[in-house]
């Protein structure tokens, strides 16, 4: 049964996106969904953390928005870096019903190229903690990016073929409070990041996830979610003044008026 933490807030902010990602990270550790393979998540480059607006306020050009963080030599993980999600038709969307998308990249240049506008391709990840027959081996490790979808409280891999990445640089500089491209923000240390904004509680899920572990989130981990989701709903209000190029969209609505563009 759905309850107030479910209610997702805003995501044009990083307060928004941050609070979404650790929601998907919530479904992902569930023990009653079969998880993503611990050890692609050990040797993997980075994580993509996104949400597809159905109705609602979405940057322009783009069906969705969320985060990348980078995985570091050390094993530690990045803050993340805003992003937004294009390429993709609504009608693909709606079609498949699609509500969050997480995508393992695991090799350098994917993650690199992503400091500016990048086209992306992701297979079918392979699903269970334990899993790693499925994976694409080579002498120099784990190649290519794999991405699954939730949706409806049900947990799939799922294959995205030229989906657009792009930098959400003026956001970056909103929420860290200073100027900082991709680059800076996900290997050069550049950002602290903010205490209380969500980022440790995501850092925490993706070590676990890493570790092939399950999360049942306790009643005050659930109250501290959803007190996280008011705050990130009044910066979205707040941030409304000055994001110049956000537009309000319906996934059904404009998968209508791709359909008829078609024909």
């Amino acid at each position: 049964m759905s309850g107030p933490s479910d209610k997702r807030p805003d995501r044009t902010t990083m307060e928004g996106m941050i609070w979404n990602a650790n929601h998907v990270l919530d479904q992902a550790l569930s023990p009653v969904t079969p998880g993503m393979p611990r050890g692609m998540i050990q040797n993997c480059k980075g994580m993509i953390l996104l949400s597809v607006v159905e109705a609602g306020f979405v940057f322009s050009g783009n069906v969705g928005t969320g985060v990348v963080i980078a995985h570091k030599s050390d094993g530690s993980w990045s803050p993340p870096s805003a992003i937004g999600l294009g390429g993709i038709g609504f009608g693909f969307i709606v079609g498949a019903e699609v509500k969050d998308i997480v995508m393992c990249v695991m090799d350098d240049a994917t993650l690199e190229a992503l400091s500016g506008e990048h086209q992306i391709s992701a297979t079918l990840g392979p699903i269970g903690r334990e899993a790693e027959a499925a994976l694409n081996l080579s002498e120099k490790g784990i190649g290519g990016t794999y991405s699954y979808t939730f949706s409806k409280g049900i947990f799939g891999g799922i294959a995205l073929e030229s989906a657009i990445l792009n930098v959400r640089s003026k956001e970056n500089t909103r929420f860290y409070g200073k100027s900082a491209n991709a680059k800076e923000i996900l290997w050069e240390n550049a950002v602290e990041c903010p205490k209380g904004k969500g980022i440790e509680d995501l850092h925490h899920k993706l070590e676990l996830l890493r570790e092939g572990k399950v999360l049942v989130p306790t009643p005050e981990a659930l109250e501290k979610k959803d007190s996280m989701r008011v705050e990130a709903e009044k910066a979205g209000v707040a941030a409304k003044a000055s994001q110049t190029d956000v537009v309000e969209v319906n996934a059904m609505e404009e998968a209508v008026k791709e359909k008829s563009n078609l024909e």
